[in-house]
């Protein structure tokens, strides 16, 4: 009984080593497109990521940034961030601002396509799932920062990246602190072609997928089961024999 228990044992091992053993990859999205809606569903249909309070206009603006995740199928995300670049805008005349990150849940075609007066895409891009929220220095240029996006985040990732057909992803953007209209509570910056960074923001993820098992790994798990098999065999056939 011993031995079949320790064969039992060894065929066990070798059997989750094949099926729970994940190898671990890093991958690094910029965005393909990026914008901005204001509270009256306006957009200019540029690539600028203004969010905030207007001083001049009175608008207050929520923003996106879209990525195309294709290639992570077979993958899983299991941890990300969201870095914006720096030195490309100017910042609020407060101490700080804290940015709100949220899901978008309408359509990407409509929201790229920069659909005009607009007001449910504005609402959307600052309501929902919190993706994560990072506290932004004013007073100054845009410093680059990151942001460690929320189980919320990861598990709309993977859903995207496990879709059959589109595989896009987007973040909407929110200044949570800002105190009302008229208020110089803005993070500006100019993406896109001719400005001084582009593309506005890199997604790094950590992803693991299962590692497909060699050949002499299959060789070892079928010998393992074959042994598991003639030792019972063996000691049925010593248990008739025994017994007559």
């Amino acid at each position: 009984m011993r031995t079949l228990n320790v064969a039992a044992a060894l065929s066990c091992v070798i059997l989750f080593s094949v099926i729970g053993t994940k190898a671990s990859n890093a991958a690094t999205i910029q965005n393909f497109d990026s914008g901005w809606y204001t509270n009256t569903g306006f957009t200019a249909g540029v690539t600028n990521i203004n969010v905030g309070s207007s001083n001049l206009s009175g608008a207050i603006y929520n923003n996106w940034l879209a990525f195309n995740i294709t290639g992570l199928a077979n993958q899983n995300v299991t941890s990300a961030t969201l870095t914006f670049y720096g030195g490309n805008g100017t910042n609020t005349s407060a101490t700080s601002e804290t940015l709100g990150l949220f899901d978008y849940t309408g359509s990407i075609n409509t929201l790229i396509g920069n659909s005009q007066n607009n007001v449910g895409i504005y609402t959307d891009l600052g309501n929902g799932d919190s993706y994560g929220t990072a506290v932004v220095a004013g007073n100054g240029p845009i410093q680059q920062f990151t942001v460690t996006l929320s189980q919320a985040a990861i598990a709309d990732l993977n859903a995207a990246a496990h879709n059959q057909g589109d595989t896009r992803f987007v973040i909407g953007g929110s200044l949570l602190s800002v105190s009302g209209p008229f208020a110089n509570e803005q993070l500006f910056a100019i993406f896109g072609p001719g400005a001084a960074l582009a593309p506005a923001a890199v997604l790094n993820l950590e992803t693991s997928v299962a590692a497909v098992p060699e050949p002499s790994t299959w060789a070892m798990m079928i010998l393992g089961f074959a042994g598991v098999g003639f030792i019972a065999y063996r000691r049925r056939n010593q248990s008739a024999v025994a017994a007559a």
